[in-house]
C-alpha cells in the first residue's frame, strides 16, 4: 500500500511539474520572439553613445560660461537674499522677497527690490545706508521664483529645477545630475512657450554630442524662465521600455554583448 501510494504521488508529483515546465517553455518562446526586433531593427545593434552621459559629469567649463550669470538673475518674490553690511549687523542676514516684492529692513523700510538684479539692490541699500557700495553685499541664498521643467532621460525623476539665470543647456544638466545611459545626445531640444509674449513657442535643437565630445558650443543654448527641455531616448532605451521587468536584465545581458563598440573592446 505504501509503496503504491509512494508510486501515485510521484506520478502526481510528475503531472503538476508539467504546467511548470509549460510556463518555462512559453517564456522562453516570448523572449525568443522579443529578441527578434531586436535583431531586425537594430536595437541592439544601436550602441551606447559614446559615453556622453559620463564626458558630460567632467566638463570643466562651468565657472567660466557662467561668469557674472547671477548678477544679472532678476529678483522675485519668493527668493531668498543673504545681504551683509559691514558694521551694521542690524541690516545683515537674510530676507526673504515678499509677494508685493519688497524686503523688510527695518528702520530702513521696505525697499522694492522685484526685477532687480543684485547689484542694483548693493547700491539700493547702499544709497539708503549713505555708504559706498563696497560696504554691502547681496546676493540670491535660495532660488523660488522662477523654475526651468526637465523631461525625458535625465537623472531622477521627470521635474522642475530652480532657475538660476542665463545659465547653458550644459550647465543645467550637470547641475540636475546629468542624463541616463540610455539619453540619445542627438535627440535634445529646448521648448519656449512665449506665452507671456503673445507670440509662437520656439523650438531650438541642442546638440548634445557636439557640446560635449567636440566642445562645439554654437547650439548651448542659454536657458530663459520656464524653458522646457526635453532630452529623447536612444532606440536601445525605447524597445527596452516594451519588455517586461522580469525580462529586461536578459535583454541587457543580450544587447550588451551584441552591441559592445569596436572602439570600446580595444580601449578595455
Amino acid at each position: 500500500m505504501n509503496r503504491g501510494a509512494h508510486k501515485g504521488g510521484t506520478a502526481k508529483g510528475r503531472f503538476r511539474s508539467l504546467p511548470t515546465l509549460r510556463r518555462l517553455v512559453c517564456r522562453l518562446v516570448v523572449a525568443f520572439f522579443l529578441y527578434l526586433p531586436c535583431l531586425l531593427f537594430g536595437g541592439c545593434a544601436a550602441s551606447k553613445p559614446q559615453h556622453v552621459d559620463r564626458s558630460l559629469m567632467r566638463e570643466k567649463g562651468s565657472a567660466r560660461r557662467n561668469e557674472g550669470v547671477p548678477e544679472r538673475y532678476p529678483i522675485g518674490c519668493p527668493d531668498v537674499l543673504e545681504i551683509t553690511v559691514v558694521g551694521r549687523p542690524e541690516y545683515t542676514g537674510r530676507r526673504t522677497v515678499r509677494p508685493d516684492g519688497r524686503i523688510d529692513l527695518g528702520e530702513l523700510g521696505q525697499p522694492r527690490v522685484e526685477g532687480r538684479a543684485a547689484p542694483e539692490v548693493i547700491h539700493l541699500i547702499a544709497g539708503l545706508l549713505a555708504l559706498p557700495p563696497e560696504y554691502v553685499d547681496v546676493r540670491v541664498a535660495e532660488y523660488h521664483s522662477q523654475v526651468l521643467y526637465l523631461f525625458g532621460e535625465v537623472n531622477g525623476l521627470q521635474r522642475t529645477v530652480p532657475y538660476r539665470g542665463q545659465e547653458t543647456v550644459l550647465d543645467l544638466l550637470q547641475r540636475a545630475g546629468g542624463i541616463t545611459s540610455g539619453a540619445a545626445p542627438d535627440d535634445v531640444f529646448v521648448v519656449r512657450s512665449r506665452i507671456l509674449d503673445g507670440q509662437r513657442p520656439e523650438v531650438f535643437h541642442v546638440d548634445l554630442r557636439a557640446i560635449v565630445l567636440k566642445q562645439d558650443q554654437k547650439t548651448n543654448l542659454r536657458l530663459q524662465p520656464f524653458d522646457q527641455i526635453h532630452v529623447g531616448a536612444t532606440r536601445r532605451a525605447r524597445l527596452e521600455k516594451c519588455f517586461p521587468p522580469w525580462l529586461r536584465p536578459l535583454y541587457q545581458l543580450v544587447c550588451g554583448l551584441s552591441s559592445t563598440p569596436k572602439s570600446d573592446r580595444v580601449t578595455r
